[in-house]
């Protein structure tokens, strides 16, 4: 007789639900992990350092076939280097929704040397000289400038402050060698930290986004934009948790709890949009009446908002965390 834990078919309702989006192994192990279900940790361990371990070897290799396409020698480094930038060219040329943003107005030469920089920096994690004028660029490119140092919600002061340099310190102790290694390195307690942070950061930071544009209608208020698909986008986990790993063990536990900690009420303001459309219109203009303008103009917009499903998201499986031995 075969007896299955009582979570058993939750599970297996997820993993379902999920292979509609990948079939890749190890991303539905960490998936099915960070929504609370029993993987064990050695698994999930292998599989987020095999994930960053084909990232890295995926751009070796094509570093390698480039340099060779144009009769270069991708062991000198020079000419490593040189078939980067033409990799770093080719991706600043792209479009397409999986494409970096379009924001921000850069020139063409612009953009490559930013796209080579994050893959130089934040890929390969080697050190770069950058100059205050490439860093600030390479915030346009990413999106999150100038909207990031300008808007403020409700009168708290922009989100991004400092020189645009820090971004490249930040690198330092996140870029994929360095995460690797903090995953090879951590302790179950920091998985488990990581899981129960990477859970919330990765499916309400994404309905921020979402309701700040809503809110303001501009798609890229605060320059968060390009957080506001990540949730539907499953392979990103392989990614952030051990991003989180990393910035654990530098020390940056608590910057991340705060982040969360102001994540912890978008899911109810979330599910009340949904309620308010069972409401009839009359009542909802009763409610609304009497209100001041400002507020009445936002809350329809958030109604609107919610009519075309931008705040639908994906809520955790399991209502409180599983053990993670098998």
């Amino acid at each position: 007789m075969w007896i299955y834990p009582a979570s058993a078919d939750r599970q297996l309702i997820a993993l379902m639900a999920w292979r509609e989006h990948t079939k890749d192994p190890d991303v539905l192990r960490v998936l099915l992990w960070v929504d609370g279900f029993p993987i064990p940790l050695a698994a999930i361990k292998t599989a987020l350092a095999g994930a960053l371990q084909t990232m890295l070897d995926l751009l070796d290799r094509e570093i390698t076939k480039q340099a060779k396409q144009h009769g270069l020698d991708p062991d000198q480094s020079t000419d490593r280097e040189h078939a980067l930038g033409l990799i770093a060219s080719t991706l600043a040329a792209k479009r397409g929704p999986k494409a970096l943003p379009r924001h921000a107005r850069v020139s063409a030469g612009q953009r490559t040397r930013a796209v080579e920089l994050i893959m130089r920096r934040f890929a390969l994690g080697e050190p770069v000289t950058v100059t205050t004028e490439e860093a600030a660029t390479v915030e346009r490119v990413l999106g999150v400038s100038p909207n990031g140092r300008r808007d403020r919600v409700d009168g708290a002061g922009p989100w991004l402050t400092g020189p645009a340099e820090d971004l490249f310190d930040v690198a330092g102790i996140v870029a994929v060698p360095r995460a690797l290694t903090a995953v090879l390195d951590a302790t179950d307690a920091e998985l488990e930290t990581a899981r129960q942070m990477a859970a919330v950061l990765w499916r309400y930071l994404p309905l921020l986004a979402r309701m700040l544009a809503a809110l303001f209608e501009e798609e890229n208020y605060a320059g968060m934009s390009g957080l506001g698909r990540l949730d539907q986008q499953p392979e990103f986990v392989v990614i952030l948790v051990p991003t989180i790993v990393a910035m654990l063990r530098a020390g940056w536990e608590q910057n991340i709890q705060l982040i969360a900690t102001g994540l912890a009420d978008l899911p109810t303001l979330a599910e009340q949009s949904q309620r308010i459309l069972g409401l009839p219109t009359s009542t909802v203009d009763a409610n609304l009446a009497g209100k001041p303008a400002d507020v009445q103009t936002r809350a329809r917009r958030l109604i609107l908002a919610a009519l075309d499903g931008a705040f639908d998201y994906r809520p955790h499986e399991s209502s409180k965390p599983r053990s993670t031995t098998a």
